[in-house]
């Protein structure tokens, strides 16, 4: 079981280029990192609700009803009268992405304590991007991270959006907060570097284990991902694709390492004990996930028999 905590939001994805002078002509698809995570780990064969706030206007009914066509548990959801977070998406020639957000005053940054949930014995929680920096969002979240510390395995991706980020200092100090609470870092070699600047890759993993993080997960994109214990290193290659977008490829990613250690029954004690091997075998499930997904447009993870018929 996973419960996936945080943001829901309508990406606008371009369909053409666009140019200097022009905007693209764009499709709205429901998106958000934990929003995408959830979507991905049911298609992947996982049990997994979605919490948070979700609007009750017409983007947020649509938000609901892809949740819930994909298998997604819905009875950990609020549904709020504040508007639905937009991101408009533009996509480079090599099919990375650029994002303008528009929060103020949104739906899914109504999450406070009060709207916590209770989690289920066995439930992994996720948590990450963008929904820590909103002050009651955020709060929420670490509040209940901090709470649930030790009794489960807690995923944190930072997924950083520098641009939404006001106070870069009381934002590191959330992150700093996620870090002490975390069983899982899944990060990009870029979002580490940002966490801990002017350090190398190798260092930044060293002070998020000493952080008390048991695992630490570096995607590098093309270059493939490494997976750090304070015992052992696993390394996988990135599958070679024909890449539409990455929208959504970190996401499912993640989704696929959490369903990887849901089906293993981690736990807090257990996670740093996964050998070589066994990390090697997780990281290359992620790996195939993730390329699937690069391969659509926008947020599309595929399922677990389009990943072995892969």
């Amino acid at each position: 079981m996973v419960v996936c905590i945080g943001e829901s939001l309508i990406d606008f994805v371009p369909q053409d280029g666009g140019g200097e002078s022009t905007l693209p002509r764009y499709r709205p698809v429901a998106g958000g990192c934990p929003y995408n995570c959830a979507v991905a780990v049911s298609r992947l064969g996982s049990d997994v609700s979605f919490a948070g706030a979700i609007s009750t206007d017409f983007f947020g009914d649509f938000i609901a009803a892809r949740l819930e066509a994909n298998g997604v548990g819905l009875s950990l959801v609020h549904r709020v009268d504040r508007p639905t977070t937009l991101a408009f998406v533009k996509k480079a020639a090599d099919g990375s992405a650029r994002y303008a957000f528009y929060t103020k005053d949104a739906a899914d940054r109504a999450l406070s304590r009060e709207l916590l949930p209770e989690l289920a014995v066995d439930a992994i929680l996720q948590i990450g991007s963008i929904s820590i920096i909103a002050d009651s969002e955020g709060d929420a979240i670490l509040h209940l991270a901090e709470r649930e510390h030790g009794r489960r395995v807690i995923a944190f991706d930072p997924n950083i959006r520098e641009s939404l980020v006001d106070d870069e200092r009381g934002y590191r100090e959330r992150i700093d907060r996620a870090l002490r609470a975390a069983t899982l870092l899944k990060t990009s070699d870029e979002d580490l570097a940002w966490i801990y600047p002017g350090t190398s890759v190798e260092d930044g993993v060293r002070r998020a284990l000493d952080a008390g993080v048991e695992l630490v997960v570096v995607t590098r994109g093309a270059e493939g991902s490494t997976a750090y214990t304070t015992s052992c290193t696993a390394t996988a290659a990135a599958e070679s694709v024909e890449v539409s977008d990455t929208i959504g490829a970190g996401d499912s990613f993640l989704a696929a390492l959490l369903v990887w250690l849901d089906e293993r029954d981690a736990t807090p004690q257990t996670v740093a004990s996964f050998g070589d091997e066994e990390l090697g075998e997780a990281l290359e499930f992620a790996s195939k996930v993730a390329a699937i997904t690069c391969t659509r447009v926008g947020a599309d993870p595929p399922t677990r028999d389009e990943v072995r018929r892969w």
